[in-house]
């Protein structure tokens, strides 16, 4: 096992989203980087754009939210650790946030084959460009060095173009914004917002709520694009860009991965000399 160290930066923002019954995030809090996404997957049973259907989306999210806080409660309580090592024939009780979803077969789940999403699949493959050199895993453990948390906390099968929903959406990304200030999410020397134009939309301020400049350059790859932002002190590199969920390119991946890949080699050099 490895020797789990829970921070104090970390211990606030628990601290802060149990008061505020805001969404945290699943993964090792300790890992090298933060994926931001647009928002949960909530396969609703009622109708769109119903009293019951906001009722479903807001009792999942409430639901969700009090379950993730308590797990992190529990998991700091006790100094939970875990071995990233380990491999077991069934997947790990998802109701822990330090390794939910963690061991799911790595494909894309179809008829109950044990894979996972499509989401984490591209989380996947910048998880083992960046640290494993490429190589491919069998199961999914991208968890070991990626924290994962979303920009809205109120779920949905789709972005929905619904005036109710995109109310509900601001609400929580508003909230979120204090969330996204405390300094644990400026612990992770990378973050990427895979949130498209969200930010945009719903006036959340990269620069101004993750205390970074844009670089003033925007990457185009194949029909796709991402803005990477940097702290003063050259140490965190942010990278916004398009959700990673479904169509998304080979090159965009890799061209991701080298970003990230070849920003921490040099950090660590820099560390070193």
């Amino acid at each position: 096992m490895e020797n789990m160290n829970y921070s104090r930066e970390f211990k606030d923002a628990v601290s802060f989203a149990n008061e505020h019954n805001l969404f945290l995030g699943y993964g090792n809090p300790n890992g090298k980087i933060l994926m931001i996404g647009k928002e949960h997957y909530f396969d609703h049973k009622h109708k769109q754009d119903t009293k019951e259907f906001y009722e479903e989306i807001l009792n999942s999210r409430n639901k969700e939210n009090r379950k993730n806080i308590h797990s992190w409660e529990t998991n700091v309580k006790e100094n939970y650790e875990f071995d990233w090592n380990a491999r077991t024939e069934s997947f790990l009780d998802n109701s822990n946030a330090l390794t939910a979803w963690w061991n799911q077969k790595n494909k894309q789940d179809r008829n109950g084959n044990g894979g996972t999403s499509n989401t984490y699949l591209h989380y996947q493959k910048i998880y083992q460009n960046v640290f494993l050199n490429g190589n491919t895993q069998s199961n999914i453990n991208f968890q070991r060095e990626i924290y994962t948390s979303e920009l809205n906390d109120v779920p949905s099968g789709r972005s929905y173009n619904l005036l109710e929903l995109k109310k509900l959406r601001t609400e929580s990304i508003e909230k979120r914004k204090d969330l996204f200030r405390k300094d644990f999410f400026k612990t992770f020397p990378v973050v990427i917002i895979a949130s498209g134009h969200y930010p945009r939309d719903y006036n959340f301020d990269i620069e101004d709520i993750f205390e970074v400049k844009f670089f003033e350059e925007t990457k185009i790859v194949g029909k796709s694009w991402y803005n990477l932002h940097y702290s003063s002190d050259g140490k965190r590199m942010l990278i916004h860009t398009r959700q990673l969920s479904t169509s998304v390119s080979t090159e965009l991946i890799t061209s991701l991965s080298n970003e990230i890949k070849e920003f921490l080699n040099r950090l660590s050099q820099k560390e070193n000399q």
